[in-house]
């Protein structure tokens, strides 16, 4: 069984679990967004307490990639900072593992999130530590098709063979008579995930808040959106490269959405009250 179509969600509402010590991070707390029951992929904010540390030699059966929301995360001789990024193929060996001050991490696992002891086969070429944010341009002369000015993009992976990639997006804030008041709708042959972290960002479904969060599968027609605060946020797109396909109609642009969010059965009851606390995910 695939996904199911979240959209969207903040993570806010979500409940925290202990893990236990043959999890992948005994001692730190876990948050899931989404979860394959057939393949066991899932993503998860992961909250790590102040000294934190794991030193034991050991690997994941699938690939990891990772984005510190909070703190820093120390993975052997890498020390992620805030907003730092890495991915880490199957296999990939950690030795130490420490959050000296506390993290929270926003956490992707394509297979059973568990670790193997010792260290494993894997591609050292896949290896992506960006542990600050700068250590990536940002570009603002790419094709997007979005309505406003002042869009960037930061690439965090782009994967040759698959075509997957994982990217920020940000854009500065527009006002209201300046948007269109309607713009088209898309589509994408893959995947695309998403994760709010500064801003608001109105779309049909609802108001968007930091921390809100969606998993839409390939073919579903979205859209459009409206930002007045400007916005950043966190994309992923997965099974198969990113492409768009515009619609020729257009659709009412949301600047004022009440809650409608598509959500799975198991979160359905959280569809009635959107989350309007202060608490950061």
């Amino acid at each position: 069984m695939a996904r199911p179509h979240i959209e969207f969600i903040q993570s806010q509402v979500l409940p925290w679990f202990d893990l236990d010590h043959d999890s992948a991070r005994p001692g730190a707390m876990i948050k899931v967004l989404s979860h394959d029951e057939e393949t066991a992929a899932g993503s998860a904010i992961i909250r790590y307490p102040p000294g934190w540390t794991l030193d034991e030699l050991h690997h994941a059966a699938g690939d990891e990639e990772f984005f510190v929301l909070e703190g820093g995360l120390t993975i052997d001789a890498h020390a992620f900072a805030p907003y730092g990024y890495g991915f880490l193929p199957a296999g990939c060996p950690r030795h130490h593992m420490a959050a000296p001050n506390g993290a929270a991490v926003l956490t992707f696992f394509n297979g059973t999130p568990r670790r193997v002891p010792g260290a494993g086969t894997f591609d050292e070429s896949a290896v992506i530590a960006l542990t600050d944010p700068d250590q990536s341009p940002w570009i603002s002369d790419f094709k997007h098709g979005l309505a406003g000015s002042d869009i960037s993009i930061k690439y965090l992976r782009n994967d040759a063979a698959s075509g997957e990639r994982t990217w920020l997006l940000r854009r500065g804030p527009e006002r209201r008579e300046d948007l269109p008041p309607t713009g088209p709708t898309e589509t994408h042959p893959c995947v695309e995930e998403f994760f709010l972290l500064e801003g608001t960002l109105g779309w049909p479904q609802g108001m968007m808040r930091p921390g809100a969060y969606f998993w839409r599968p390939p073919g579903i027609v979205h859209g459009p959106g409206a930002s007045l605060t400007g916005y950043l946020g966190l994309f992923r797109s997965r099974d198969g490269p990113f492409l768009t396909d515009w619609s020729t109609d257009e659709k009412p642009r949301p600047f004022d959405p009440d809650y409608n969010p598509t959500l799975p059965r198991f979160l359905a009851h959280h569809a009635a009250t959107p989350y309007q606390g202060a608490d950061p995910y």
